[in-house]
């Protein structure tokens, strides 16, 4: 018996390959790692600094560095609100940690200009049918292994935590702390460890997810591990994509809200109403603490250009957060550093719709609760940001 084992490895095969590794360590296990004096480094974002070095490689040996002007002109947009951050930083002091000013350079500095600029020309030449149906897999696979932890969550009291891949190994067995409890429910959270930031980062990629998965199972799948998060935000989020899609259909928003309110009562009967802290769906719904953030909203003290209080972190209400800290001037370049894809995707053509609503969801969601600092969202996002001007054509 003979074996004939061959593998090609041209150009569009690697960059498969290399965007598949990418997948499994920022989607499947985005928590994996350790940390360095407190700061998390996870294998997805130690991946995304070595694609950052064959990039840059690659452009030295060539001598041949090719961006589109969109690409271009967004992460232009990101730049403003970096600089003025520096210089309030520089003027006014900082209050908080130094994991969370190094989350920040990563999160507003590094990522826009990886995506943006040096991984744009590598996406647009990956087959764009292969990039989607790999996302749809991954959001449908951990959406899954979601479900199941939850379910062993609850019967057993305890997870499943494999340091170094599931769980950075410095979080070993606090995975409880981590805002997770509902009560004596807990939150769903896959391998993201948080039940919001796995529901926000599924947002992202959930209008992909929906263009491509073709089976009402999976799609009641992953609707249902959005709900199990117990977030509000998530669920506010689900809703607002269905109502950017099925604006013009009303029946078919009428079933998807019937839908999940079968599954909401479902919910309610079986599992909030008996370990539920807020006593019942109805108490959760209309919670008049906001989940804590009414403090937040309390804090506003009126109108400022340039903020009333020293940086220190980016809470939950993003717009009000950026605004209390860095004024009207912050707010304002924020909103141009964020917003500015949406622009440039409404005033030109051939532009990838469903990246669209997966960024102008996320921007919705930043009312409530962005996730913003936290692995490994705006790693999301600015994917998503950039996916959005790499149409099907690839021109």
């Amino acid at each position: 018996m003979h074996f004939n084992f061959k593998i090609i490895l041209n150009n569009e095969k690697i960059r498969e390959y290399l965007f598949f590794i990418g997948i499994i360590f920022l989607v499947f296990l985005p928590k994996g790692g350790f940390k360095v004096a407190g700061i998390p480094i996870t294998w997805g974002y130690l991946y995304l600094g070595i694609l950052f070095l064959l990039s840059v490689l690659v452009i030295l040996n060539k001598r041949k560095f090719l961006v589109s002007p969109k690409h271009f002109l967004c992460y232009v947009a990101t730049l403003p609100f970096v600089l003025y951050f520096t210089i309030n930083l520089l003027l006014r002091g900082y209050d908080g940690s130094f994991g969370n000013l190094v989350a920040f350079y990563v999160s507003f500095g590094f990522l826009p200009l990886l995506f943006y600029i040096f991984l744009s020309p590598f996406l647009k030449k990956i087959d764009l049918l292969f990039i989607e149906t790999l996302l749809s897999n991954a959001v449908f696979w951990v959406s899954l292994y979601g479900i199941i932890l939850f379910v062993f969550k609850q019967v057993t009291g305890h997870y499943i935590e494999i340091p170094y891949l599931t769980v950075n190994a410095a979080d070993l067995g606090t995975l409880e702390g981590k805002y997770n409890m509902r009560g004596a429910l807990y939150k769903l959270i896959s391998t993201y460890n948080n039940g919001n930031i796995f529901g926000v980062c599924m947002l992202l990629l959930f209008p992909v997810f929906h263009k491509r998965n073709l089976s009402k199972i999976k799609l009641g799948i992953v609707i249902v591990a959005l709900l199990l998060t117990l977030s509000r935000t998530v669920w506010l989020g689900l809703l607002f994509y269905f109502i950017l899609i099925y604006k013009d259909r009303i029946f078919k928003l009428v079933k998807i809200y019937a839908f999940f309110g079968l599954i909401l009562f479902v919910l309610a009967t079986f599992l909030m109403n008996r370990y539920f802290q807020y006593g019942s769906l109805s108490g959760f719904i209309l919670d008049s603490n906001l989940g804590g953030r009414i403090n937040q909203i309390r804090q506003f003290t009126g109108l400022s250009f340039f903020g009333t209080q020293t940086f220190d972190f980016i809470e939950e209400i993003v717009y009000l957060s950026i605004f209390k800290q860095l004024g009207l001037v912050g707010l304002l370049l924020f909103c141009v550093s964020f917003f500015f894809q949406i622009y440039i995707a409404i005033n030109t053509k051939n532009n990838s719709y469903y990246y669209i609503l997966g960024s102008m969801t996320y921007l919705f969601i930043c009312l409530s609760d962005g996730c913003m600092l936290y692995i490994p969202t705006l790693a999301f996002f600015y994917f998503v940001n950039t996916m959005i001007f790499i149409p099907k054509n690839g021109t």
